[in-house]
């Protein structure tokens, strides 16, 4: 769903800002996350890998697993990515499982809004829709392929069982604009980004604002060209941590973890000093010793997140400059452009798509997979490089031709596939207990359900796989703990672990001013951003020959608990005030559609399939002390607990299914099962964690399949 948004104004391209683009590039190539969690469960692991360790050896140990024909072997708990990737896995493997989901839809927070008029078949109504989770995905990220690399599966799939019309395809997610406007503190127009690098939006002292002139007065010192000190600060904070990761990554992320008790707030107005600016300080700031001021902190909040983000942990905001690294051309450091793509027509059709496989009784095959990561450069092709010519690309989302082509292999022809139901909609779990007696003394977990009529039933599995939101443990079902039993750690963490508001809104209006008003139709106008409670207007990436279209409205943190606790007609109201403010030259009200009661606003925050909010965003000191927590499986191994919160990638697709493919790897690792290891690997690709030691000898194995 990605958090980070808002930008400081452009900055010169100063020496230290080209060297942080190529080190940005360097991190991506080397997938910083993944590097990153190994990082913290080798150094703040302890307790995960020796509970882990004994929960391997006590199964070597016990009875073995004797399942009767057709019985699941996992239960599978929630919709969402987490839940439908752990499935698409198992079925990849030949193993069964069931999948229970409590709404009527699959995807958990990748969900699509769609106008009541919208027609995919009329281009003035084609337009008509928007996304309500997750809308993006950076193109290039070497932590995030596997996305893409997912639907190009899915899509060879769908194509064998004559199902084309469920394909996912991906079209150009259009970030920023040179015009994409911009307005603070009652400004008296709005301005254009590209306008914005020396302008001090009203944020100075001669202009009402509370920040001392040196921070915004423009200077050239240190710096070819004029800059605004006060959009030099995040640069310094963050460069010696990125120039110490790719010197060293054990060294720099020692470095970065001694400030994991720190939140971003706290740590720039106590640790980071004025004299870290280098070239940038000037004496009128203040003594080299002293911290930031406040006010030049929430210059800095404002600009670049949202009204409460800086008491997140000063980590998680550092290592999230690297999911941005991942929407340049990797292929070409002197390419300036980011690189974002959306699924044409909406994400909500990657959700249904999985749905649709899963609902097969064969699904994706070990060429399938190569042949898939081979097309996006996950892995080398046929020629021994790497590449990137993905089949399922809209002309506009096509690669610069800077990158290289890639060479897959052809994926080994089957025939296609018989039905078989595994996907179970409307159908809440309300609690998991465990039993070591089931299954002749393996032990398993019971599971009780029930439909959406009220009828209960109590289901029995080897394993069980637990994807919900943490807020969603709490289930407000009479005398049943979801959780039965839960080890201290766990419960702490899916207590404690920090979840962030989020709040979007769909406006539709009977004309398009803001296409009218530029002529960037064929390259995006980006994102509109002010200081209202609205926050910013995220601006369509498709539609631009139809009359009338949809925009976004999207914010996070207090700003989103405040939109939240309107009633719905009050926050299309106060998004209406927030785009006539970047729009005074437009009657908003003239051209507004009307309004929609109850189905035009989103506030994740109180969605009671979300559970209290959009996504993980960690809390100080949360990374030491909750994420290997996260990791642990419960019950001796027989409960895996997965989605986003369990990985780095907070906030993105790729982190729940990551934390999806982890639970399946302790599943397959507790049953002795490494030949399926080795080929989940070989479809899936390779992840580094959490059995950091012990992947050397299935690398090899795979390395000599591929070779």
């Amino acid at each position: 769903m990605s958090y980070l948004e808002f930008r400081s104004p452009a900055q010169p391209e100063t020496t230290a800002l080209k060297a942080k683009q190529q080190t940005n590039k360097a991190a991506s190539k080397s997938q910083i996350k993944r590097a990153f969690s190994d990082f913290v469960v080798k150094n703040y692991g302890d307790h995960y890998l020796k509970k882990i360790k004994q929960q391997r050896e006590l199964a070597a140990q016990g009875p073995q697993l004797d399942l009767e024909q057709d019985q699941p072997l996992v239960g599978i708990v929630g919709g969402g990515f987490a839940g439908m990737y752990a499935g698409l896995i198992l079925q990849s493997l030949g193993l069964a499982f069931e999948l229970f989901e409590a709404s009527d839809r699959v995807g958990g927070r990748i969900d699509t809004w769609y106008s009541k008029l919208y027609n995919a078949s009329n281009p003035d109504q084609a337009c008509l829709y928007g996304e309500v989770g997750g809308m993006r995905v950076p193109q290039f990220s070497a932590d995030m392929l596997p996305v893409q690399q997912l639907t190009i599966a899915l899509n060879t799939v769908l194509a064998r069982n004559g199902l084309e019309n469920k394909q996912v395809n991906w079209r150009k997610f259009y970030y920023s604009s040179p015009v994409q406007r911009m307005r603070y503190n009652n400004m008296q127009a709005p301005i254009e980004a590209k306008d914005a690098s020396l302008n001090p939006l009203n944020f100075d002292s001669a202009h009402g604002g509370d920040i001392a002139e040196v921070w915004l007065t423009p200077t050239s010192q240190g710096c070819e060209t004029p800059y605004l000190p006060i959009n030099m600060i995040l640069e310094k904070v963050n460069q010696p941590f990125i120039e110490a990761i790719n010197q060293s990554f054990k060294k720099g992320f020692e470095m970065l973890m001694q400030h994991d008790n720190h939140s971003m707030w706290s740590y720039l107005t106590n640790v980071f000093t004025l004299g870290e600016l280098g070239e940038y300080y000037q004496e009128s700031m203040g003594a080299k010793t002293d911290n930031l001021p406040y006010n030049v902190v929430s210059y800095l909040e404002t600009l670049n997140v949202g009204t409460g983000m800086y008491a997140v942990s000063f980590v998680e905001m550092v290592i999230a400059v690297y999911d941005w690294g991942g929407s340049k051309n990797p292929y070409d450091p002197a390419d300036p452009n980011i690189y974002m793509v959306t699924v044409d027509k909406g994400m909500q059709h990657f959700p249904d798509a999985c749905k649709t496989v899963l609902n097969l009784k064969e699904g994706v095959q070990v060429t399938d997979g190569i042949a898939a990561q081979q097309s996006i450069g996950m892995i080398p092709g046929q020629n021994g490089q790497k590449g990137y010519s993905p089949t399922n690309l809209t002309p506009d989302a096509a690669p610069p031709p800077s990158v290289p082509k890639a060479d897959p292999i052809v994926p080994t022809p089957v025939p296609g596939s018989v039905s078989q139901t595994r996907v179970h909609l409307n159908t809440k779990v309300v609690d998991l207990r465990y039993n070591s007696s089931l299954f002749s003394n393996y032990g398993g977990m019971e599971m009780g359900i029930t439909d959406s009529e009220g009828n209960g039933q109590i289901k029995q599995y080897p394993y069980v796989i637990s994807t919900l939101p943490n807020g969603n443990y709490i289930n407000g079902s009479l005398g049943a703990d979801f959780f039965q039993n839960l080890s201290f750690e766990k419960a702490r963490a899916l207590r404690e672990c920090n979840y962030m508001p989020s709040f979007k809104a769909f406006i539709t209006f009977k004309e398009q001013f803001w296409a009218t008003l530029g002529s960037r139709q064929h390259e995006g106008l980006g994102v509109g951003t002010s200081d209202r409670p609205n926050r910013q207007i995220v601006y369509p990436s498709y539609g631009y020959e139809a009359q009338g279209g949809v925009l976004q409205i999207y914010c996070w943190a207090q700003d989103a608990e405040r939109m939240g606790a309107l009633d719905d007609e009050a926050r299309v109201n106060e998004c209406l005030k927030g785009i006539q403010y970047l729009y005074p030259e437009v009657d908003v009200q003239a051209v507004f559609a009307g309004y929609d009661p109850e189905v035009t606003t989103k506030t994740w925050f109180w969605d009671n399939h979300a559970g209290g909010g959009a996504f993980a965003l960690y809390r100080p000191g949360q990374f030491k002390n909750l994420y290997p927590a996260l990791l642990t499986p419960e019950f001796e191994g027989h409960l895996n607990i997965a989605g986003e919160c369990c990985s780095v990638h907070h906030g993105w697709i790729v982190g729940a299914m990551d934390s999806g493919y982890n639970a399946v790897f302790n599943i397959l690792k507790q049953m002795q099962r490494d030949d399926l290891i080795v080929k989940m690997q070989q479809i899936w690709g390779v992840l580094t964690y959490p059995d950091i030691d012990s992947k050397a000898d299935q690398v090899k194995e795979l390395e000599a399949y591929l070779s």
